[in-house]
């Protein structure tokens, strides 16, 4: 702050103490003393008056350098700052708001409320509310579009921060708009470029959970999907089908019930390894909900999700009638294999027994009668393997004709009833009443039924009871089954019945079961069987009603 008023103000006061004093010298020859003493006394109040000039000259000084500072700052700034007194009803704005309005800042400063005016009616809404916040003392930012004096349309955003008194009266409002429309072309961009991705994204969606239904919905084989607990959490269709309970069912039941006890380690320790990232394969045996036994060829994959396990898949297929076809392809290569050998040698061997047999009868009477009989019996036994062994060979000339199955089984029962009277035993035969024709070769037949009944009474031999029963199974085939209530057979040993020279009593020969299997596959059959020890055995033969063998097609 200079010293300019105080030495004015000084040099003042010097001249005119000056010219005061020459006149009263003048006019008195003297000066009086109380004129020095009212000098020295004004000379304070001088000194302040140009104290005070210095201080409002440089506090204009200083207001000038804000104002021209604040002009200088609203106008560098990259929007449009205005500011509005209430009380002098003065508005401040910057130049920068023809740039951003595309208007001079005097129809802004004539207008107060001409920024209302151009903007677009639809974004109306917007501004009322905020004049509706600004009322209620609120600091507001808003977005709306306005129209441009070429007929354009842009985006501005509005920011005003009210101010008030002591009193909390509202005596100005600041604020600055600032041109958004680059901003909201991207965002408008990028909205879309996000839409389109959207719609990309559930595309893709949409096609993987297709691709998903086709494996998991749409797949033949049975699929499960478990947690790491071993819960069952859901299925495909196919589940159903495998084992006979619903989904629901299986959900509801303890998987381990379902497999066998001597397969639970098996599956356990797979189980374990799959849930740790691994993959396995298996084959192992479950229980359908009839309470037969399935061989099921399992598969668990893991189900991995940011790099974790989360739960397993397990694939399965019901290969139990694989496994049964092999076994009758296996079975069938070995009755070829001995009708092979049978077709070889068993005339061979017939006629010399024929001529043994005769010269025995002719020597009888010269040879002791006890080994008469025991070499006619040997020979008659010789005779009996020869005769399955040809049965064995592929038959030739055989006629399949259309039979009654319940008359077949009642002329065997009545051969066989007297042998099993004597032994204790009783045939009972339960027989429904509409069982239809099948094709079949009589005879055949004849002799598989009446070894399979030989069997069940040679197998109880404290007596009991032997049930012959025939139903229709469906309409495509017959079952028979002969239940006896014998000794019973191993379980291990069932699977081996059937085989050449494989048999289970004292003097068989392993040929009776192994013709009757024979038969009964040239008939397009099956034979199945069954047995717990000391309750009995259980044979079923299934025929197929219309069969027509190759050589009749």
């Amino acid at each position: 702050m200079k010293y300019t008023g105080r030495i004015i103000m000084i040099l003042i006061y010097v001249v005119v103490t000056a010219a005061f004093k020459t006149f009263d010298y003048v006019e008195l020859g003297y000066v009086p003393i109380f004129e020095y003493i009212i000098s020295a006394i004004m000379v304070y109040p001088v000194w302040w008056t140009g104290l005070q000039y210095d201080k409002a000259k440089y506090y204009a000084q200083v207001a000038q350098k804000k104002d021209m500072e604040l002009n200088e700052l609203f106008n560098n700034v990259d929007a449009a700052i205005y500011s509005f007194d209430f009380l002098s009803k003065k508005l401040m704005v910057s130049s920068k708001i023809s740039d951003v309005y595309g208007y001079s800042p005097n129809e802004f400063k004539e207008n107060i409320m001409f920024w209302k005016e151009v903007v677009i009616k639809e974004d109306m809404d917007i501004v009322n509310k905020v004049e509706q916040e600004l009322k209620k003392g609120e600091e507001c930012i808003a977005e709306y579009r306005i129209l441009l004096p070429n007929g354009q349309i842009k985006w501005i955003q509005k920011r005003i921060t009210p101010i008030f008194d002591s009193d909390g009266t509202l005596i100005k409002i600041n604020g600055i708009d600032i041109d958004i429309d680059q901003r909201k072309k991207v965002e408008k961009l990028l909205t879309h470029s996000q839409e389109q991705n959207r719609i990309l994204l559930e595309k893709r969606l949409k096609e993987s959970e297709q691709r998903f239904e086709s494996l998991f919905v749409h797949n033949s084989d049975p699929i499960f999907t478990f947690n790491l607990d071993g819960k069952l959490i859901e299925a495909n269709p196919a589940a159903e089908n495998i084992l006979g309970y619903t989904i629901t069912e299986l959900q509801q039941k303890e998987w381990d019930s379902i497999i066998l006890p001597e397969d639970l380690d098996l599956y356990s320790e797979h189980f374990t390894r799959v849930s740790q990232g691994e993959w396995k394969e298996s084959t192992l045996s479950m229980i359908h909900k009839d309470g037969s036994n399935r061989v099921i060829e399992l598969k668990m994959i893991p189900i991995i999700i940011d790099f974790q396990c989360i739960g397993i898949y397990q694939i399965t297929k019901d290969i139990t009638e694989s496994i049964l076809a092999e076994e009758r392809i296996r079975r069938s290569d070995k009755l070829a294999a001995v009708g092979l050998l049978a077709a070889g040698v068993a005339h061979e061997i017939r006629n010399p027994l024929t001529t043994l047999k005769g010269f025995v009868q002719f020597l009888s009477s010269d040879i002791d009668k006890h080994y008469t009989d025991i070499l006619l019996s040997e020979i008659d036994r010789i005779n009996l393997i020869v005769s399955e062994f040809l049965i064995l060979s592929k038959p030739q000339g055989i006629k399949y004709e259309s039979q009654n199955i319940k008359l077949i089984l009642n002329n065997i029962t009545s051969i066989l009833e007297t042998q099993a009277t004597l032994k204790g035993i009783q045939l009972i035969s339960e027989y429904d009443l509409n069982i239809p024709f099948i094709n079949c070769e009589q005879n055949q037949l004849k002799q598989v039924f009446i070894n399979l009944i030989k069997n069940a009474i040679e197998a109880m031999p404290n007596g009991g009871e032997i049930i012959v029963k025939a139903k229709k199974i469906n309409n495509k085939m017959v079952s028979i089954q002969i239940i006896d209530q014998g000794v019973g057979i191993e379980e291990e040993r069932i699977p081996k019945l059937g085989e050449p020279f494989y048999t289970t009593k004292e003097n068989g020969t392993g040929l009776g079961l192994m013709v009757c299997f024979r038969i009964i596959e040239q008939h397009g059959g099956m034979m199945n069987i069954s047995s717990q020890l000391n309750k009995g055995t259980t044979v079923e033969v299934c025929i197929p009603i219309g069969f027509t063998p190759p050589s009749q097609n």
